[in-house]
């Protein structure tokens, strides 16, 4: 009688593992497809655009507000995405008047400065303060030393839109201000421009008051 040679270890294990793999062969292939993928899109996926810094207020700051260190804060932000002109030194603004309240985040350029040349060139006997503007075409054709007549939309008392009226007339333009649109550091301020305009004291007062539900809207002077 013959008897049956035991078969080594190593190759029992080995058929063992052989039978393992071939049942899960569709798994494996699976994973495989998978892992394949991931590396494909990774590779594909373009790389992050290069960060800058810029400055931009830390909490949100009332107009008038001389600006100080606990005001400004430095931010690494995605180029591009950054208002033209984006101040980006501590010092740029440090100790200036702000022209126009601003929400936190909101990236600093200079036209929302007072600084000493914007008052310089208002004539004799007025006051100089931002304007909301509502129409940004018609903001963008308003250059300084330009005069203009600053209109409010009426509204009842249902906020029903009503007859519009002039609420300051031959006012003088010395800068403008459109916030970037799209920009993470202007969030909600992209549909209003603003113009800064020369008037009297009390012409000033009105428009604070006028603006103050609304944008207004920009009528241009002829020469």
């Amino acid at each position: 009688m013959r008897t049956r040679r035991p078969v080594p270890p190593s190759r029992s294990a080995a058929a063992r593992a052989r039978r393992w793999l071939w049942r899960r062969r569709h798994l494996l292939a699976a994973a495989c497809i998978g892992l394949a993928a991931a590396v494909t899109v990774g590779a594909l996926r373009p790389p992050a655009p290069p960060a800058e810094r810029v400055l931009t207020v830390t909490d949100d700051v009332p107009a008038g507000t001389v600006l100080a260190t606990a005001d400004l804060t430095m931010r690494s932000v995605p180029a591009g995405t950054h208002p033209p002109g984006v101040l980006r030194e501590l010092d740029d603004a440090l100790g200036q008047p702000l022209a126009v309240g601003l929400p936190a985040g909101t990236a600093l350029v200079p036209a929302m400065l007072t600084g000493p040349g914007l008052a310089a060139g208002a004539p004799a006997g007025t006051v100089v303060l931002p304007v909301p503007v509502a129409d940004a075409a018609t903001a963008r054709l308003a250059q300084p030393g330009q005069r203009i007549d600053l209109v409010a939309a009426g509204t009842d008392l249902t906020g029903v839109p009503g007859e519009a009226e002039v609420v300051a007339r031959d006012v003088v333009v010395l800068a403008s201000w459109e916030p970037a649109d799209g920009g993470p550091l202007t969030s909600g301020m992209a549909d209003v421009s603003f113009l800064y305009v020369a008037a009297s004291p009390g012409t000033a007062t009105v428009l604070v008051g006028s603006s103050a539900w609304a944008p207004l809207r920009a009528v241009l002077n002829s020469p």
